[in-house]
């Protein structure tokens, strides 16, 4: 490697012997001294001058090194700033003491705000023990891995963030946190929407056979326990095919849309309604003291379905033939329970539509044998 300091030093050093000669000659000039008494001087003249030398190319030298550090602290610094992930820096108490552009431009906080706030002021209030309990985890060394915080925004929005932090050290203990986030709130809502879509019929967004299959377990478990009924109830609109041949299949979306939504009307929050296909839904009734009480609620989810729609300025006429199978009274299995409630709606499909049954030992069984999932 070329040492590019070589020649300034030997510049500067040239410099000093040529210093150490003028001095000489104007000495010789200006006193009564001969010159072979005056070269007794030289020898101090050329020392004084070399040392000069050689503080000057030290003095330089430092002056390099400090313009070197300081290229390369602005270095890092447009590094940190131009980072597409949040950066913070925060002391032990969660003041914060340094934010990055994108932290500004994403939470809408100056850097001037920031630096008056705690690191906790910002976050989620259903966040903030999590993450009080990670913070000191994290000061004690036991945090690692990555972990998600939910802020709040300036203007009142809730981003989801994920990332990791460590501690630097000063005389041995914590000093500072910093933290290096990256706004994940896109991803976690598109997964969202795919767990949503795995889960919920797309056309009337109520829970498909995967959920109900959840939902009508968690039923029977919950009737179990506080020795209650729960009732199944299949619900089978009676002249969808008729309204989509005559109006369009758009006309008949439409009013699965407006009939599920008049059967989540009728029924309790704890209920459910479900599609499982086509012109076919089910309904968890819960929480069923008395088997008497069923017809109640379930005639009135009739009676609202019986009711005229309005579509696209069309008055539309629609009913639903409906089955109900009891738990535990007719069966403990769920796939049982499903079998029967379709068989009592067929026996009501049968008596014209517009109509519902229990299920009953009497009921003709079907020789297709029904899945939940």
């Amino acid at each position: 490697m070329i040492n590019t300091n070589r020649p300034v030093a030997m510049t500067l050093s040239a410099a000093g012997a040529l210093a150490a000669i003028a001095g000489y000659i104007y000495l010789i000039n200006t006193t009564q001294l001969s010159p072979a008494s005056t070269f007794l001087f030289m020898p101090v003249g050329l020392t004084s001058a070399a040392i000069a030398a050689l503080l000057l190319a030290c003095h330089l030298r430092c002056d390099k090194r400090i313009h070197d550090l300081t290229e390369q602290q602005q270095l890092f610094s447009d590094f940190i700033n131009h980072a597409q992930d949040l950066i913070q820096v925060v002391d032990t108490r969660g003041n914060i003491l340094y934010v990055n552009n994108i932290w500004e431009e994403t939470l809408g906080y100056t850097r001037s705000e920031a630096s008056r706030m705690n690191i906790f002021d910002i976050i989620a209030e259903d966040h903030k023990n999590t993450c009080q309990a990670r913070f000191n985890e994290l000061l004690m060394g036991q945090s690692k891995g990555c972990f998600e915080v939910t802020y709040q925004t300036r203007d009142g929005q809730s981003i989801t963030l994920e990332g990791n932090c460590s501690y630097s050290t000063k005389n041995g203990r914590p000093h500072m946190i910093r933290g290096i986030f990256r706004d994940i709130s896109q991803r976690r809502e598109h997964d969202e929407q795919i767990l949503k879509m795995a889960y919920h019929d797309m056309l009337t967004n109520l829970p498909n056979r995967f959920l109900l299959n959840d939902r009508l377990n968690q039923a029977i478990s919950q009737a179990r326990r506080y020795h209650q009924k729960t009732a199944l109830v299949y619900v089978d609109l009676d002249n969808l095919k008729h309204i989509n041949d005559h109006h369009g299949h758009a006309i008949g979306d439409i009013l699965l849309q407006k009939s599920a939504r008049r059967m989540q009307d009728c029924l309790r929050e704890n209920d459910t309604v479900s599609r499982i296909g086509g012109d076919e839904f089910l309904l968890i009734l819960t929480g069923i003291k008395d088997r008497n009480d069923i017809p109640k609620i379930v005639d009135k989810v009739r009676i609202a379905l019986a009711a005229p729609y309005i579509i696209n300025s069309l008055r539309i006429n629609s009913s639903a033939s409906m089955g109900t199978a009891v738990y535990p009274l007719d069966g403990v299995d769920p796939e049982a329970l499903l079998n029967q409630a379709d068989q009592a709606m067929y026996m009501a499909k049968k008596l014209g539509g517009n109509n519902h049954c229990f299920y009953t030992e009497d009921t003709p069984p079907k020789t297709k044998v029904l899945r939940l999932v």
